[in-house]
Formats: structure tokens, sequence, C-alpha cells
């Protein structure tokens, strides 16, 4: 198979409850901040048009998705290298006919997988602001293609620095 740990691992990290708990949260949370602005543009003294709201709604999930996709590279994968050298196992690993491209890309896909559900989750409501109007097609093609890019940059950094250290904690604060 192509590449057999990403296999392995990803069917371990689909089967976590936590996979389908943060996908669900970060739609919950895209989901109350989209109705919050929908409702400003009904009741209240402020009575903004939809499209200003429009564009509000847009640049607030912008910004909201891409601080945790930047940081998804601290909390999933800058301990996923180290904790197998902390453990002992990342040798046996390389005593099979794995290389180290297909370690490191499996664990990369591996715990990768939340983060880009939960990235995913997001999407639907970031195109409601293209019902609203104030945005347009290609303003939200961009901004999804910049986020996911955004993520696996901030993913491979964390994998980068897992790869340096042994330690957690000094690879967290790496």
């Amino acid at each position: 198979t192509f590449l057999p740990i990403a296999d392995r691992e990803l069917r371990v990290a689909a089967r976590k409850r936590s996979t389908f708990w943060i996908r669900v949260a970060a739609a919950l949370v895209a989901l109350l901040i989209g109705t919050a602005f929908l409702i400003l543009t009904m009741v209240g003294p402020f009575r903004y048009g939809a499209v200003n709201l429009g564009r509000g709604l847009f640049g607030a999930l912008t910004w909201l998705s891409l601080a945790v996709a930047l940081s998804a590279g601290l909390f999933f994968t800058s301990d996923c290298l180290s904790e197998e050298k902390r453990e002992g196992t990342i040798g046996f690993l390389f005593l099979t006919d794995l290389s180290g491209f297909d370690v490191v890309l499996g664990k990369l896909a591996a715990t990768s997988l939340r983060s880009f559900y939960a990235l995913l989750a997001v999407f639907p409501i970031l195109a409601v602001t293209l019902l609203m109007g104030g945005v347009n097609g290609a303003m939200l093609w961009k901004t999804s293609l910049a986020l996911v890019n955004a993520l696996v940059i901030s993913l491979a950094a964390g994998l980068f620095v897992s790869a340096l250290s042994r330690d957690s904690q000094k690879a967290l604060a790496g």
C-alpha cells in the first residue's frame, strides 16, 4: 500500500471520538457567530444592512479560522514524532521497510485529520456570507485556499519542531 503508516494512523484517528467532536464544535461556534450576525440584521437599534454584516461576518470567521489554523500545529503535530522518540518506538518503524518519508507523511496525515475536518466544517458557514452580499465568489475561494495553506504550513512547522525535540514541553515551546 502507498504510505502504510498513513493508512494505519488515519484509521486510528478516524475512530477517535475527538475527531467527531472537534468537527462539531467548530461548526457550532461558526454557526453561533453566523446566527448572531444574522440576528443583527433584523433587530436592534443598529439595523445594519445585510451587505455590511456579510462583510463583518466574513472577516470575523476568517480571522477566527486563521487563528485556529495557525495554532493547530502547536496542538496537533508538535509532539507526534517526539512522542515516538520518548517511547522508543521510532526505531521499530525504521526496522521495517518503511522510509523516513513514509513515517513523516503518515504522522502528518494522521495528526492533521482532525484540524482539517474542523476547518472544513467552517467553510459552509463562511459561504453564507456570499448569500448575504459584500463578498464575491473569488474572495471566498481565495480565502478558503489561504486558510488551508496556513493550516498545512502550521502543521508542517509543528512536525519540524517535533522532529528536533524529545521532550513534549520543549516541543510545545518550540
